[in-house]
């Protein structure tokens, strides 16, 4: 019975946040317009970055859910937060930078569906 609950926790803790899509080069590309010299790897790091820190806290939000001006209040506020936290899970500077360029480039991705 413990296995089934577990299961169904870990399903329902997934459905709760946002489906990120499978970087492209095309993403990047477009990236790379705002951000001259963005690499797929570097925008694949941002996401990974997004996945591990945002996630310890609340469940993810999808990016196109804010606009620029958005991100980039709430990831400083989010990132100081997390400092906060009694396990203080630092997001230094260059990784809330890492972060604001994949939720900005991503902002504008056309979703699937």
């Amino acid at each position: 019975m413990k296995p089934i609950l577990f299961l169904m926790a870990i399903a329902l803790c997934t459905a709760c946040g946002a489906k990120l899509t499978a970087l492209t080069a095309a993403d990047a590309e477009r990236g790379a317009r705002q951000f001259p010299g963005l690499s797929l790897a570097q925008l694949k790091e941002g996401q990974e970055l997004f996945k591990t820190k945002c996630s310890q806290c609340h469940p993810l939000k999808n990016p196109t859910s804010r606009d620029e001006a958005e991100w980039r209040a709430v990831v400083p506020r989010m990132a100081a937060k997390a400092e906060k936290r009694a396990n203080k899970q630092k997001i230094d500077a260059a990784s809330q930078e890492k972060i604001l360029k994949y939720l900005i480039t991503m902002r504008l991705a056309k979703v699937p569906g």
